[in-house]
């Protein structure tokens, strides 16, 4: 599910992968009050289609256990595999050994993982 608005080509994009939708839905809309370009996906096929159409995407927030043939998991990899510049966080109720740039356990709050992105961005302020 690309999102209505067009994201202008020179934004760094967030993508949100989330089967979640409530979940989805207000993550994407806090990151995008913070001034982040958010685009979003619900489910890790989906994703990486979009990833496909878009070059500009910076960071991956993709939960671990989606529902759909292809989980988080497969979704990381291919994305190593393909986008090796992207950064990946994970968001899941558990802990995974697959190598990414951080990991935020479920259920989080949304000003941590505000920290967690700028972190891994390399942000101070929005």
């Amino acid at each position: 599910m690309v999102p209505a608005e067009v994201v202008a080509s020179g934004d760094l994009v967030i993508f949100v992968v989330e089967d979640e939708v409530l979940i989805r839905i207000s993550v994407c809309d806090f990151l995008r009050n913070e001034g982040f370009s958010v685009i979003e996906a619900g489910n890790a096929r989906e994703a990486l289609s979009v990833l496909r159409a878009y070059g500009n995407v910076v960071l991956v927030l993709t939960d671990i256990n989606m529902s759909g043939a292809m989980e988080g998991l497969d979704l990381i990899r291919k994305i190593r595999e393909s986008y090796p510049a992207i950064k990946v966080i994970t968001a899941s109720a558990y802990r995974i050994n697959e190598p990414v740039e951080a990991a935020i356990l479920k259920p989080y709050s949304l000003e941590s993982l505000r920290a967690v992105i700028k972190s891994v961005l390399g942000r101070q302020g929005t």
